[in-house]
């Protein structure tokens, strides 16, 4: 991480030339000769200058008065494998992530330019390139659908905060979903409405990636839980198909089965002629709403994107660029929604005595 450590003025006296030839070469401006160009930002890297973003936006404005004073740029990068992938998900949580982000800049000032990371033919260095033309100096790395991700950008060019715990390389700081505390209130609300025997459905490949924190969460609170019973976790390395999640509940027959998904356990129970809350309660960790049908933790995807962009407007105004020696990682707590797919134990038929399991 790199912290502006000389002025413009002391980078022009040590390579005995002008501040106003300084900040054109720094511009890459063709008014400089190559090879002084290059060698006057060699210097001012090598003193730790680097052009306050802030500074450089205002400066723009004052070279070209009769355009008006743009606001800066934060780029948002689509790390989704399909185009506009994180914008248009399918999952409520995702959506609202870019939203929030989306808001959150403009209120601070800011304007947001969405960029796609797999744009056909790009490579990272020239991704890079792209952005430092644009005078973008704030990048915020949106959730991606490879859950291990390695990226090469010119780390040192920019303030870089992302989005969600997939492993992504290198670390930088990020703002999370805590997911071992969804986890944990899900359990301990279904204890508290008269569950006892539970059952975690996840990805495997998500569970690695996030280095198991539901399935901890989940752990750890039925352990604490008296008379609590859970079941084997099913494990799947793509959302359960309907024979797969049947064979699991009639081997392990659980009376409520907590879902990593939105509602895809929900609908598979349901198409197969299951009742939902009757015969077996569904709990949600990613429920899409606050007052939906699907009861669950809600994970706040725009308190997640706004955090986001209002972490990384604070590395800009500070001018701190690069990969951090110390990655900090920012948890958003979820909520509750009871919704309709549990019930309090009086109300409910036990699943060792549901005709479906027959």
């Amino acid at each position: 991480m790199k912290i502006t450590a000389a002025t413009m003025r002391e980078v022009a006296q040590k390579a005995r030339v002008s501040t106003s030839t300084v900040s054109l070469a720094l511009r890459n401006s063709a008014l400089v000769a190559e090879e002084t160009r290059t060698r006057i930002r060699k210097l001012a890297a090598e003193l730790g200058y680097r052009i306050h973003p802030l500074v450089a936006a205002h400066m723009r404005s004052r070279r070209k008065p009769h355009a008006g004073v743009s606001a800066p740029v934060i780029a948002l990068i689509d790390a989704q494998r399909v185009r506009h992938g994180w914008q248009d998900h399918a999952n409520t949580m995702m959506r609202a992530m870019f939203t929030g982000a989306v808001a959150q800049a403009r209120r601070r000032g800011y304007q947001t330019q969405s960029f796609w990371l797999h744009e056909p033919g790009m490579s990272q260095a020239r991704f890079s390139e792209i952005l430092r033309a644009r005078g973008i100096h704030g990048v915020v790395i949106g959730p991606s659908s490879e859950l291990q991700l390695t990226l090469n950008l010119q780390w040192e060019c920019f303030s870089v905060v992302r989005l969600g715990s997939a492993h992504v390389s290198p670390m930088v700081h990020r703002v999370v979903v805590d997911h071992y505390q969804a986890s944990i209130l899900a359990i301990q609300k279904a204890y508290d409405l008269g569950y006892r025997q539970p059952g975690l459905t996840l990805k495997e490949p998500f569970s690695v990636a996030h280095e198991h924190r539901y399935q901890a969460g989940f752990t750890m609170a039925c352990a604490h839980a008296p008379a609590m019973r859970p079941v084997p976790t099913l494990l799947t390395q793509g959302v359960p198909d309907g024979p797969t999640l049947l064979r699991w509940v009639r081997r392990y027959r659980p009376d409520v089965i907590v879902d990593a998904e939105e509602r895809h356990v929900y609908d598979l129970l349901r198409a197969a002629g299951w009742r939902v809350p009757q015969d077996m309660g569904v709990l949600s960790l990613c429920a899409p709403s606050s007052a939906g049908l699907l009861g669950g933790c809600v994970q706040d995807g725009s308190n997640v994107g706004s955090a986001g962009v209002d972490h990384l407007i604070a590395m800009i105004e500070r001018n701190e660029t690069g990969v951090p020696t110390t990655p900090m990682t920012l948890s958003s707590a979820v909520t509750w929604n009871q919704g309709k797919t549990v019930v309090p134990s009086p109300n409910r038929t036990s699943a060792e005595e549901s005709p479906a399991l027959a």
